[in-house]
């Protein structure tokens, strides 16, 4: 990991649309990275796998040997 990775700090704000502009400007000028939620929620569907490793059935075998453990 890098050091520029470990100083940086998360950060939701919620601020009026009209001072959007100029909040991107001062973002854009100290280097820092922005993203909407909106932004967040689609990278985050894009990244989950489209298929899934397990079948219903697998799934109802992990619930039951989880449920009806002795």
């Amino acid at each position: 990991m890098s050091a520029t990775a470990t100083m940086t700090q998360g950060v939701y704000l919620n601020i009026p649309r009209a001072d959007w502009t100029l909040l991107k400007e001062l973002i854009n000028r100290f280097g820092w990275q922005s993203q909407t939620r909106e932004q967040m929620l689609e990278e985050f569907i894009q990244t989950r796998p489209t298929i899934s490793d397990l079948s219903e059935e697998d799934i109802m075998d992990e619930v039951r040997a989880v449920r009806y453990q002795s």
